[in-house]
């Protein structure tokens, strides 16, 4: 298996002390977003899907999502010598560009984060300052 990166909102910070826990809220967001707009075709579903994953930084770990998919499988498709395998070969690059232009920055989404983030703190504890702070 192999990934392509699709992204992030950029609602966790890095720094920001509850980075965390926004980015737990944010990768199911973008996730349940991407299943919702862009599900998998039911010709990939077998060798497709959406994750999150994580990725090291010298200031520590953060995820993006990603597509992980069968590369062994797709290179077979576009080397293979019947029409119809090649022509899912290019459905799935053509899939890729249009998934992988989606606005993860878009107001819409941003709010739909920032509201399950509040609902997932302790409002009396002022966990929720650091959101508004940050926005």
């Amino acid at each position: 298996m192999d990934y392509l990166v699709l992204g992030s909102n950029g609602f966790a910070q890095m720094g920001n002390s509850a980075f965390y826990t926004k980015m737990k809220v944010e990768v199911k967001v973008l996730l349940d977003y991407f299943n919702q707009h862009f599900p998998i075709p039911q010709k990939f579903k077998t060798w497709a899907y959406y994750s999150s994953k994580t990725f090291h930084h010298d200031f520590g770990d953060y995820q993006e999502i990603v597509l992980w998919y069968d590369r062994d499988y797709l290179e077979s498709l576009e080397e293979s010598e019947i029409e119809s395998d090649n022509d899912s070969f290019d459905l799935f690059w053509s899939w890729f560009r249009v998934i992988e232009s989606a606005d993860l920055e878009s107001d819409e989404l941003t709010d739909q984060i920032k509201a399950a983030y509040l609902k997932s703190i302790d409002v009396s504890k002022g966990e929720h300052l650091s959101v508004l702070i940050a926005s």
